[in-house]
């Protein structure tokens, strides 16, 4: 009977042919039900990896897509912090990167006034130092007790993330998780990071317009000079860094004899050794008590001749003991030495936050 239900079966027009396409299916569906498992088993595990395992699984699988196989990509990041990477492989499939770096100032070029204002005021920052410029998410997170591993103090650090993935909302979750991780594995001490605290990257602002005044340099005015100068042009140049804040404001006058240069800083913190030393010949000069004799020329032409006076005053700020200069550089010895003494004081009672304030002298170049 078997025999004959089989020779019906291979006899019949379309039952072996449907037969084999029902086998074939269920083959492909099996076949594709196990790599589904398998892929969902790889991605819950790189998921559960990337950052140190610290990423909150919903919302991370939320910016990647399913039916993606992910490669997780991570290591220590700048300066031995956390980086990692996780998305497919596919050039249109989503992924994120979430990065955590401290906080660290490159170092001056130099501490003289001109050092200070100018347009490449540091040495040369590595790649890092700017990659959360291009990043999307951002949250800088104050260290009050300070990273560990640092020659220098490091009081802060910043988590960004970057991502492709339409569904960018869930980035900043990964973000804080990451920054409070971080907090906490350092044992930094202040508030624990929440998610509310993470902010979109705003795009860097705009250079001041040419003759804007910059900020440090607002304590003075051409008037301070006399009225001869009163309402004379100035073009000003300033810059404020983690050490030190400088400025230098050039002023002239159509009919006034000669222009005037005058310049302002201050200096504290870990600077202050250099400072002592770039100035060294002034302060010895100035620490002496002593009122300035009457100023050499700096500068001589076949048509003028230029003084420098410099005054130096020391006080106790915000960023703790601190080294103030007001130079002073023009043609009329007797204007620079007379206004030199209310510069100062200008100068210094802008400062606000200072106190103790002990004058140590004047030094003509």
């Amino acid at each position: 009977m078997s025999d004959s239900a089989w020779a019906r079966f291979r006899r019949h027009r379309w039952l072996p042919q449907a037969t084999l396409v029902l086998l074939f299916v269920a083959l492909t569906a099996g076949f594709v039900l196990v790599r589904a498992e398998q892929r969902d088993r790889h991605n819950d595990d790189a998921l559960a990896r990337s950052c140190g395992g610290v990423l909150p699984r919903k919302d991370a699988s939320k910016l990647l897509a399913d039916d993606a196989w992910w490669t997780l990509r991570t290591g220590p990041g700048p300066r031995g912090l956390v980086s990692c990477t996780l998305g497919g492989d596919g050039e249109d499939d989503p992924w994120f990167t979430v990065t955590a770096e401290p906080v660290l100032d490159p170092p001056l070029k130099g501490v003289r006034v001109e050092h200070v204002i100018g347009r490449s005021a540091y040495e040369d920052e590595p790649d890092w130092a700017r990659e959360h410029q291009r990043a999307d998410q951002l949250v800088t997170v104050p260290c009050p007790n300070g990273l560990p591993g640092y020659a220098r103090p490091v009081t802060s650090f910043r988590v960004h993330a970057s991502t492709n993935s339409p569904a960018n909302e869930w980035l900043g979750a990964l973000v804080a998780a990451v920054a409070e991780d971080v907090r906490a594995d350092g044992r930094c001490g202040g508030a624990a990071v929440r998610d509310t605290d993470v902010r979109p990257v705003t795009p860097p602002p705009q250079e001041e317009a040419p003759d804007a005044l910059p900020a440090e340099c607002a304590w003075f005015r051409p008037a301070l000079l006399g009225s001869a100068l009163k309402g004379a042009g100035q073009s000003a140049h300033g810059a404020t860094h983690t050490w030190a804040e400088a400025c230098s404001t050039t002023v002239s006058k159509p009919g006034a004899a000669g222009g005037v240069v005058v310049s302002s800083a201050s200096w504290w913190g870990e600077v202050l050794p250099e400072v002592r030393t770039e100035y060294g010949r002034e302060l010895a000069l100035a620490g002496r008590g002593g009122q300035p004799t009457a100023g050499t020329p700096a500068k001589t032409t076949t048509r003028t001749t230029t003084y420098e006076l410099a005054v130096w005053a020391e006080s106790r700020c915000a960023g703790g003991r601190t080294l103030h200069r007001l130079g002073l550089e023009g043609t009329d010895r007797e204007l620079l030495a007379a206004r030199a003494d209310s510069l100062l004081a200008r100068y210094l009672d802008a400062s606000g936050d200072c106190r103790d304030t002990k004058v140590l002298g004047k030094v003509w170049g």
